[in-house]
């Protein structure tokens, strides 16, 4: 489970690391405790078929949802279900997303990952009407099996893209099998305690 990560950077930097562009003006500030419902910077495909940075809700909130409160429940998806869960295997087809993090925390211990200024969480999203017709879109953090210095404080953990795979998880192109098979290769041999 990923229930709290930290968010340390610039605009710049973060326009930077995805090559990609903040849609919200202002919205992207440091946050050393991103807790579910925090409003936070996620890397999705826009409308021009080019990577974006708009802000998400964390706690996904699928479409068919009668209110918004379901998105606390629904902060992380387990990577062994994804494809079996009604609520995740539509969006693992076309709504997948990166959460830029700088660490985590499990078992109130901080994990980050050495050398590396940002990491990237794989992650799905939604949109939601709300009863007002606003749109909400909200997103889940994919987590996985802990691994190495990680199961020492928790057995579950979320998944770390590697950069280089980052371009792939956006891509729709991509078939469902090769997105499965990407968060097997979740990156952490860097992730030390703090």
């Amino acid at each position: 489970m990923c229930g709290r990560y930290t968010f340390f950077t610039t605009q710049d930097d973060l326009e930077a690391y995805f090559e990609a562009l903040v849609s919200t003006q202002g919205s992207v500030l440091p946050v050393p405790n991103v807790t579910p419902g925090s409003m936070m910077p996620v890397v999705a495909i826009g409308r021009e078929k080019a990577p974006v940075i708009p802000t998400f809700r964390w706690g996904l909130i699928p479409s068919w949802a009668k209110d918004a409160s379901v998105g606390f429940k629904m902060i992380n998806a387990r990577r062994e279900t994804l494809h079996e869960r009604p609520a995740f295997s539509a969006l693992l087809e076309r709504r997948r997303c990166l959460v830029p993090a700088t660490g985590f925390f499990e078992a109130k211990r901080l994990l980050t990952v050495a050398d590396r200024p940002l990491i990237a969480f794989a992650g799905l999203y939604d949109r939601w009407a709300s009863p007002t017709g606003e749109d909400v879109f909200s997103y889940t953090i994919i987590t996985t099996q802990a691994e190495g210095v990680v199961a020492s404080v928790h057995d579950r953990m979320p998944v770390i893209l590697p950069k280089s795979r980052h371009k792939d998880w956006l891509d729709n192109a991509i078939s469902v099998r090769d997105h499965l098979d990407m968060l097997l290769e979740t990156d952490s041999a860097q992730i030390r305690l703090e």
